[in-house]
């Protein structure tokens, strides 16, 4: 037990129960918390890279001041927490964390379960194809041949970033997570003075104490029947989009998106159990000198250098960046759902076909020549977005691009992933 955990005097979690169960996607917390100084100043639900819900003491526990009649704050330690999971993979755990007074902070408990899949019985006309990457590894590329298939609707509009379902996603997210009832978006009796935002359910917070049937529909039907109203906005704007473009409706089978691995692709291929994700991967020795020369000749720093104190914490985040790609591919991926920015470039003509194939989407030799010509450097919309002289010319950029001590760097940041995705070191 470390220091701060010692100055903890009780800490209990009353709910949720191990063997518990719940109708709705998020997990009520309940329990108090009492260190040496009085009630902690906050308890917060954490999960890697996110804090999912924060809350102070403040309910009643007059039990607790019977106990401890001479610590400040004994009689009113209680809290309580409204956990949002749709945003967690299906098995997840999160943990408690509590900030005492002193600023220190303590882990108290670790609550894991397993949540139900969301899904509607709304049939969706048109399934998500989604190129889940990181910048400069070639998604505009990838996007461009896609979006050229008759099977294939994206919004035309190169670096094709215009993206609908993750636009309905956010919707879903943020309506369907219960609010944060210390802000005026979310609180009871004044969210409609913020004329220009809406966030969740006022009344599905943990401030808010409805009967459980109420916070039980606040947290499935609701949602459920919000996830229904998103897909059908989605397919309601790409087969507008596709109109306005001149595509047959007929034909589509996919609307296509690139991703970053975050949490918008998994909830996507969750609600569309028939959606189908790409994987797009390239030397990252090239990524970076790519970054270095857009960033160069943009005269700003992109790709996160702009907050980096260092080249060694820029490519510590371009890791961990890289990292979730990798754990993204193992999670959703198989072998054939791996493409490689060089494959695309220098045989177009052999990547492509499997591709499709494998996609359910026409691969016949015309409709692949097409796909390779609305790709060409100079065509409208891709030119000038390359750093490179020419396609071509983008790999192995980094053994002339990349300076001696930024390059012995890159080596050692990435050496093992490189090796996991078939890249050899420059020894």
């Amino acid at each position: 037990m470390g220091p701060s955990r010692r100055n903890l005097l009780e800490a209990v979690i009353d709910s949720p129960r191990d063997g518990g169960t719940s109708d709705a996607w998020a997990v009520r917390v309940r329990g108090h918390l009492l260190s040496k100084s009085g009630p902690v100043t906050e308890i917060a639900a954490v999960f890697p890279g996110m804090v999912l819900a924060t809350s102070t003491a403040g309910l009643p526990t007059p039990e607790v001041a019977t106990r401890h009649p001479d610590v400040p704050g004994a009689e009113a330690c209680g809290f309580t927490l409204l956990v949002d999971t749709l945003g967690l993979p299906p098995r997840f755990e999160f943990r408690l964390r509590a900030t005492l007074a002193d600023g220190s902070r303590v882990k108290v408990a670790a609550i894991g379960g397993e949540r139900r899949p969301l899904t509607t019985s709304y049939a969706p006309r048109l399934q998500p194809l989604l190129v889940t990457s990181l910048g400069r590894m070639g998604t505009t590329l990838l996007m461009r041949m896609l979006s050229a298939h008759p099977g294939v609707v994206a919004y035309d509009r190169p670096p094709y970033e215009a993206r609908g379902g993750k636009y309905w996603l956010h919707v879903l997210k943020t309506l369907a997570a219960p609010a944060d009832a210390t802000k005026r978006v979310g609180a009871a009796m004044e969210f409609h003075l913020e004329t220009l935002a809406a966030g969740g359910n006022p009344f599905y917070s943990a401030a808010f104490a409805p009967w459980p049937e109420v916070e039980a529909w606040s947290g499935s039907t609701y949602v459920v029947d919000l996830a229904a109203f998103c897909q059908r906005s989605i397919d309601g704007w790409y087969l507008a989009t596709a109109a306005a473009q001149g595509a047959r409706d007929d034909a589509l089978v996919y609307f296509a998106e690139k991703h970053f691995p975050d949490a918008y692709p998994r909830l996507m291929r969750e609600l569309y159990p028939r959606a189908r994700e790409l994987f797009l991967v390239r030397d990252f020795r090239d990524m970076i000198a790519s970054m270095v020369a857009y960033n160069a000749r943009k005269g700003f720093g992109d790709f996160g250098r702009e907050t980096a104190a260092s080249d060694a914490a820029w490519l510590a985040d371009l890791r961990r960046g890289v990292l979730a790609l990798r754990d993204a591919w193992r999670e959703r991926g198989d072998p054939g759902s791996l493409v490689r920015y060089e494959d695309l470039v220098r045989k177009p003509e052999m990547t492509l076909p499997p591709l499709l194939t494998s996609l359910g989407l026409d691969a016949a030799p015309e409709t692949v020549g097409v796909l390779i010509s609305t790709a060409a450097p100079d065509a409208p919309g891709l030119s000038g977005h390359g750093t490179a002289r020419s396609p071509d010319a983008s790999i192995g950029r980094w053994r002339q691009d990349l300076p001696p001590d930024l390059l012995t760097a890159v080596e050692e940041t990435f050496a093992d992933l490189l090796a996991e995705f078939g890249y050899a070191s420059q020894q």
